[in-house]
């Protein structure tokens, strides 16, 4: 393999190395200090579940569609809803959701997921003169 003559350099000051600092000058490195562990500190963490998560998000897609749950009307409140129900249900001794055949825990954790991604969009999203008269109404 041949080796690049120039050194690595951060293209930011947030940018950093977690690799030995011998190393910096030969490029044999990779600048992702910081930045999330998505492999480690999720799928190799959570292998079992995260399949688990894909196994409730296949039968959603079968029952209604792919993707719908991100049109669903007043979507964070009634995921919560669900979310808790099926908290509850496994609560109450029953392990196993008799829709689907898959574990309640997979439901729960799959509406934690839809709940905080609409979360995160909506802080995303900027909120328009329109929407706050609409609010206050």
């Amino acid at each position: 393999m041949k080796q690049s003559s120039q050194t690595a350099t951060p293209l930011n000051e947030s940018e950093f190395t977690l690799d030995d600092p011998s190393k910096i000058g030969t490029g044999a490195i990779k600048y992702d200090g910081g930045k999330p562990c998505l492999w480690r500190g999720v799928f190799a963490y959570f292998p079992r579940a995260i399949t688990q998560v894909g196994e409730i998000s296949t039968f959603g897609a079968r029952k209604y569609a792919w993707a719908g749950w991100e049109g669903v009307e007043d979507g964070i409140e009634r995921y919560s809803d669900a979310m808790v129900r099926h908290m509850a249900k496994e609560g109450a001794g029953e392990e196993v959701d008799p829709d689907s055949g898959l574990l309640h825990a997979a439901h729960t954790a799959w509406g934690a997921l839809a709940r905080l991604e609409l979360i995160l969009r909506q802080k995303e999203k900027p909120v328009t003169l329109k929407e706050i008269l609409d609010e206050e109404g």
